[in-house]
């Protein structure tokens, strides 16, 4: 998934947690920061600064949300731990989820060599997707 449609999930997930009572301002930037933080992180380390074959590893696997949620609950308080939380397992379930290293590094994974490539048409649908998404936040309030 593209970054449009990871703001578009985050979004959503935003909504139901207002919803279920949760603080509307205080969950949304922890939660949009963590939607694109896994591909801000392994894209850098696999495509910029080639220390991995492919731009899912580090960020993308259940120990660093878990890890990193509760280090944001610490040092930010549980309310923001809990947005990264939604907000990083997201970005994961969002993506493909059987190319997602889910128990890396306990688990032995295969990266395949991949290059960083925008797929124009499915950007297209993630935009389309994330402005439906925005029509419908902004009128659900």
């Amino acid at each position: 998934m593209h970054i449009p449609g990871h703001i578009a999930v985050a979004l959503v997930e935003h909504r139901f947690l207002v919803l279920q009572g949760q603080d509307e301002q205080v969950m949304l930037k922890p939660l949009l920061i963590a939607s694109v933080f896994p591909d801000l992180v392994d894209k850098a380390i696999g495509y910029v600064f080639h220390l991995m074959p492919n731009g899912r590893h580090y960020a993308h696997n259940i120990f660093s949300v878990i890890g990193l949620s509760l280090a944001v609950a610490l040092v930010w308080g549980k309310t923001v731990g809990l947005a990264w939380f939604v907000g990083h397992l997201g970005h994961l379930l969002a993506d493909d989820i059987r190319r997602v290293p889910w128990l890396f590094p306990v688990r032995p994974y295969h990266f395949y060599q991949g290059r960083l490539k925008l797929k124009p048409i499915r950007f297209l649908k993630e935009t389309i997707f994330l402005a439906v998404v925005l029509f419908i936040y902004h009128y659900s309030r």
